[in-house]
């Protein structure tokens, strides 16, 4: 049976159900425009889990993995996320196509990771398995197979990282950068690539903002919601409940946000800051501003990159790029701690020196 309640001008539905295992548990999703919205999403759910045709043991990999996605992933994630297991969906079906879950072996399995390792990063490969490995662990818990088949698996890719410089830009590039944005204040693709640089957030989050959430009093901003960038017609979650956060606004900022408010906002009736959704257009802008090889989400990275230089607490870091806990953070940002960790070893050996 599922519920229902307005927060933040949005719906939200909540059903609880057993598991397969006997174990209790709720899902729930909000950033429905309307009550009747949330009802059908609601009811798709609860179809979806009482749904029996998960637990025939004759099924391929390919539809357990579609229909487990389904029901305990795609209610708790955003769109942008849900995509990336629309994609290993399809590595899937390339690979095994309609292959019994119970036919693959862990040297099969293996040999699906090495074929990935000649074409993809060391990273991407790594999702792509821990996403294959959690939906195999819950078929086992169903009793379709007895063993987690990628349980031992090994990744080797021959591509290890993606280049340091397409994440991130050095910091006399990123203090270029912001000159420039600076300059060229109050246009809107100007501002809204500055607030990214100098908050770190999401560009969804960017284009949820409505002028509500800044508190130019107080020096902050609330990120409580996002735009879906995938309809343009509503707002939408945030990534995960980490990314509902308060984050601090500096009088540049907010001298800047005040002057485009004045001079170069459209009026449009959610009331939100930035309307036009062309993550294209500016991918090619700081391309052209930085002569580098960086995207819009390497601004996020930058941001970060800056605050580990300058050694502002790492937990303060992931607070404020909204990270689902501190190991994201460690994980992310591991080449930054490395050389801040030579630089404290130097400091170390001058204190006892």
């Amino acid at each position: 049976m599922a519920s229902y309640r307005k927060r933040d001008g949005s719906w939200e539905y909540r059903i609880s159900y057993k598991t397969p295992d006997g174990k209790y548990k709720q899902k729930s999703k909000r950033g429905f425009r309307t009550k009747k919205e949330a009802e059908l999403a609601a009811a798709e759910a609860e179809r979806l889990l009482n749904s029996t045709t998960i637990f025939d043991e004759n099924i391929s990999l390919y539809d357990y993995f579609d229909k487990w996605a389904k029901i305990y992933k795609k209610p708790h994630v955003s769109i942008g996320t849900w995509k990336n297991y629309d994609q290993t969906l399809k590595l899937i079906e390339r690979e095994f196509g309609q292959t019994k879950i119970r036919a693959i072996t862990p040297s099969i399995y293996q040999q699906f990771l090495n074929n990935l390792g000649k074409r993809y990063y060391q990273g991407t490969i790594h999702k792509v398995h821990h996403r294959i490995r959690r939906a195999v662990k819950q078929a086992v818990v169903e009793k379709l197979i007895d063993t987690n088949f990628t349980d031992l698996a090994k990744i080797n890719a021959e591509r290890q990282h993606k280049p340091i410089e397409d994440k991130f830009l050095e910091e006399n590039e990123y203090l270029s950068l912001l000159t420039t944005l600076k300059q060229n204040c109050p246009q809107t693709d100007y501002v809204q690539l500055y607030l990214l640089s100098v908050t770190g957030m999401r560009i969804g989050e960017s284009l949820g903002l409505t002028w509500n959430d800044i508190d130019f009093k107080n020096g902050l901003i609330n990120i409580n919601k996002t735009w879906n960038v995938y309809t343009n017609a509503e707002f939408a979650p945030t990534k995960n409940k980490q990314s509902m956060r308060t984050i601090p606004l500096d009088n540049t900022t907010a001298k800047i946000l005040l002057q485009f408010k004045t001079e170069e906002w459209t009026v449009n009736p959610y009331n939100r800051l930035f309307i036009r959704v062309n993550h294209p257009w500016l991918n090619r802008l700081i391309k052209k501003l930085t002569k580098t090889n960086i995207h819009v989400h390497s601004l996020r990275h930058t941001y970060a990159s800056y605050l580990i230089s300058r050694q502002i607490d790492l937990l303060t870091i992931s607070n404020l790029l909204g990270h689902k806990d501190l190991t994201v953070t460690l994980q992310t940002y591991a080449h930054q701690l490395e050389q801040q960790k030579e630089k404290d070893f130097k400091e170390i050996k001058k204190l006892f020196g």
